[in-house]
């Protein structure tokens, strides 16, 4: 196996290992495996904090035997490796709780790859030499540093880049590979105001170097996110109405997309049970998982059980259309995959998005705030509490306190809270300022009341 392992490569492994495990006496198998190269370089104070390489290359098998399922993993690709883990799954489906709905996709319930190229590889990004990739997080905290004479030290930048290559085979003829990179900037900057110190943290991530902001841009609105919050207090406890920066949102949309799978419909802990085809959302709301989003961080041709990516609509102009599901749970369920099985060679499948966002509204950011004669203009959060199965929300918060459509001055020591179902629903205006920073997005959001918690 080549240092950097090609997708016919690790192709041809995961076909290997499911002749074994159907020699070892499984009735159906599947094989993923996954090789990576990743190199992290840390810089703080000027100097070179750490510098860090990393390569992965394992392979885990599924057993299916009586519709009990066993799984093993390991690191050994040798033929005798493969062979030991053909064994243990099958020995461990033995002892396993069958369930009919276990299996695999068979090529016609996958069906086709849609033939566009969705772009998720760069030579440029994979061949990143290390002196480049030192001078560029150097940079990012000079600048920063340079912005503001309040920016008096940095947290640290980072500079990495990834190669990885992933590749599924299963025992009814289904057999994919494919590859992709990653290259991601960050940094840390810290502002004093002779109180306490504010921080202001910015990054990017992008498949394609070419596509990565300019080492200029990130750190100085790390420096200037640093910079606004000086001077921060608290305000008094209020209902008001309140604008989500699409970081915010961003994170929101995550810690929401739980309640949107098969998984927890199954389990009975969604908050969304029984709500498809009905209204969840302000019609200004569209949610969607789009695995085919050209050079996405999240883009992949198939999902991790071989089934082809798609776009999924989650929810249309504020209607719930339906959850999210893996091969297992569509079985349960009687339906089809929506190709969002998600695995790694240490895993069995599970569920999981691709690219997942609020659809770009309309809305100028200016004018999201101009609207508010009194609220809270919420951009950094702290701890928090999320519940998955109601959607209840609380967060420690910072931003900016708005009055009569202006930021007057910054906020701390505040914790926002309301509930997904109905913050969803109170949704007044979508910003137009989408932007993908990784594999998760939104624009800003204003939200017509939430619990400002202060003093």
């Amino acid at each position: 196996m080549s240092a950097r392992p090609t997708p016919a490569e690790l192709q041809s492994l995961t076909e290997q290992a499911v002749a074994l495990a159907r020699a070892a006496g499984a009735e159906v198998a599947d094989a993923c495996a996954e090789g990576s190269r990743a190199f992290t370089v840390r810089v703080h104070g000027g100097g070179i904090e750490s510098l860090k390489q990393s390569g992965t290359l394992g392979i885990g098998v599924r057993a299916i035997v009586g519709g009990a399922v066993g799984f093993a993993s390991g690191t050994d690709t040798s033929r005798e490796g493969l062979a030991d883990l053909a064994a243990r799954a099958v020995a461990l489906a033995r002892f396993a709780t069958p369930d009919e709905a276990r299996g695999a996709p068979t090529p016609a319930e996958a069906g086709e790859s849609p033939a566009d190229d969705l772009d998720l590889f760069d030579p440029a990004a994979a061949d990143l030499d290390v002196e480049r990739k030192i001078a560029m997080a150097l940079e990012l905290e000079r600048i920063a540093l340079a912005h503001d004479a309040r920016v008096t030290r940095s947290a640290g930048s980072a500079v990495s880049s990834a190669q990885g290559t992933f590749a599924i085979a299963n025992s009814h003829g289904l057999a994919r590979a494919w590859q992709g990179t990653s290259v991601s900037a960050w940094v840390v900057a810290l502002a004093e105001d002779g109180v306490k110190q504010q921080t202001g943290v910015h990054g990017m991530a992008r498949r394609h170097l070419a596509d990565l902001p300019t080492m200029e841009s990130i750190a100085r609105e790390a420096a200037r996110r640093a910079v606004a919050r000086v001077g921060a207090r608290t305000v008094p406890t209020a209902r008001v109405p309140v604008v989500m920066h699409p970081d915010i949102a961003a994170s929101w949309l995550a810690e929401m997309y739980d309640a949107m799978t098969a998984d927890a419909l199954v389990q009975k802990r969604s908050w969304l049970e029984g709500r498809e085809g009905t209204l969840v959302a302000s019609n200004l709301v569209n949610i969607v998982d789009d695995g085919r989003l050209v050079r996405g961080l999240g883009s992949s041709p198939y999902d991790g059980e071989g089934v082809p990516t798609r776009r999924n609509v989650l929810v249309d102009a504020g209607v719930f259309r339906g959850f999210a599901h893996d091969h297992y749970h569509a079985r349960r369920l009687g339906t089809r995959s929506t190709g969002n099985g998600s695995r790694g060679f240490a895993s069995t499948p599970g569920i999981g998005y691709h690219n997942l966002c609020i659809a770009r509204g309309a809305t100028p950011v200016s004018e999201l705030i101009a609207r508010i004669d009194r609220g809270f203009y919420y951009d950094d959060s702290g701890s928090f509490g999320f519940n998955p199965v109601t959607g209840d929300y609380s967060f420690q918060a910072q931003g900016m306190w708005i009055e009569k459509g202006e930021r007057v001055h910054p906020v701390d020591g505040v914790t926002v809270a309301g509930n997904s179902l109905q913050m969803l629903r109170d949704i007044v205006a979508v910003g137009d300022d989408l932007e993908w920073r990784g594999a998760v997005a939104s624009p800003s959001l204003s939200i017509s009341e939430m619990t400002v918690s202060g003093s």
